[in-house]
Order: structure tokens, then sequence, then C-alpha cells
């Protein structure tokens, strides 16, 4: 009976380290006066991406992901999947692609504004001019209801 209730305790740590570490590992960054995030992507290379986040006024985290296509290109979604947002997982980042943490679908950066059924992940608008990637924080309180 020990034995059970140790077990017990140690999965509900695991689940409880995997679910923090899994919310807890973005960059923090803030908005300007003008209303919008600076990001520099220089040190962001091709086949990369970095989850980032930003509080809004209201005290919630909007979590979103930069990425580096193998042609350069900077392309950016929200951190949260059409179908699968409802339990507030989003993805993770291995080996040049991101992971749906609810249903396993893998989306390679080059192609990850491409969905497989109805898991697709939610692209954020962003514009990138010499190195920096700009977002409106209005874009970001847009994909509030995903998280």
């Amino acid at each position: 009976m020990k034995f059970k209730i140790l077990a017990g305790l140690m999965l509900a740590a695991g689940a409880a380290f995997l679910t923090y570490t899994s919310m807890n590992e973005c960059i923090a960054v803030a908005a300007g006066a003008n209303g919008e995030l600076g990001i520099a992507a220089l040190a962001l290379h091709p086949g990369h991406a970095q989850l980032y986040c930003y509080t809004d006024d209201a005290g919630k985290k909007l979590r979103f992901i930069l990425a580096r296509g193998d042609d350069g290109k900077v392309r950016s979604a929200f951190d949260a999947c059409r179908q699968c947002f409802t339990f507030h997982r989003g993805y993770r980042i291995a080996n040049g692609e991101l992971i749906c943490r609810v249903c396993g679908n893998h989306y390679s950066i080059d192609h990850m504004a491409e969905g497989k059924a109805s898991c697709v992940p939610v692209s954020l608008a962003h514009e990138d001019t010499s190195g920096i990637v700009h977002i409106k924080t209005s874009d970001l309180k847009s994909g509030g209801s995903l998280f």
C-alpha cells in the first residue's frame, strides 16, 4: 500500500514538473511606448525557434513562437493550435519542429502554418525589419482566448 502511495506521489510530482517547465521556458518581452514589441531576431538561426511570452495589462501571459526557416525568413505563431488550445499546453520545440503537447503532431519550421487535420498552429502577424521583429500588442491580445 505504501508503495502505491509513493508511486502516486512521484507520478503527480512528475506531472506537475512537466506542466511547470512546459509553461515557463519562455523569454519574457515587454512592449514599448508605441504598443509594439521589438525583438532582435539576428541570433535566431535557420531551423531554430524560440518561445516568448508577453504579459498583458490584465496579467495574462500570452505565449508566442518566433522561428527562422531554412530560407532565412522569420515565422511567428501563437503557442497554441486551433484544435488543442483548450488544454493550454502549446508546443515544445525540438530538432527544427514544433510538436503539439496534446496531439503530438509535428510541424517543421518551414511549414508551421500548414496544419494536419484540425490541429493547426495559430498564426501571429509580425513585421521583420533589419533583424528586428515587430509585433503589435493588439495582435497579441487578439489571441488572448487561446490562453
